[in-house]
């Protein structure tokens, strides 16, 4: 009789376990499915702010800055790519649980970036010259140094 009781207490061992594995295993899945839904949402919040924010820079750097248009749209261009780089890395990062040492690395190359393709633009692009409202008395080379000392760019606005 005591071999049928360790039978029967053994195979309700086995039931229980079997059932606890198995709502383990349901309850991972389902997490797994909430995780997942939290980061699309996060990904179409991402693409719809990075759209909004490629027109805020492309108006500012036309209208702030003095960009010409053209220039303004490539640097633009350039600007969020690297910013979509900058969160692609990170994303990943985060996703695969590795240490976010490169992080800082990643954030400077970011503003490197930002940095060189407002530099590169203000050189080959140069701003738009606006009509001055004088007489027409300033001589040429003054025109040209108000021209070149622009303000370098807010990098407040940058992670807005």
């Amino acid at each position: 009789m005591s071999q049928t009781w360790t039978i029967i207490i053994l195979a309700n061992l086995f039931a229980v376990s079997v059932l606890g594995l198995a709502v383990l295993w349901l309850v991972g899945r389902r997490e797994k499915k909430r995780h997942q839904a939290e980061i699309e949402a996060l990904l179409a919040e991402i693409e719809d702010r990075q759209g909004q924010r490629a027109d805020r820079i492309l108006l500012a750097l036309v209208e702030k800055y003095g960009f010409g248009e053209e220039a303004g749209h490539s640097v633009s261009e350039v600007l969020m790519l690297a910013e979509k780089q900058f969160l692609y890395q990170c994303v990943e990062q985060l996703l695969g649980r590795q240490p976010l040492s490169g992080f800082y690395e990643s954030l400077c190359g970011l503003l490197d970036s930002y940095l060189n393709a407002t530099l590169t633009a203000k050189t080959v692009a140069p701003p738009i010259a606006e009509p001055a409202d004088g007489d027409g008395d300033a001589e040429p080379a003054e025109a040209g140094a108000e021209q070149t000392e622009t303000p370098p760019p807010d990098w407040g606005d940058v992670f807005d």
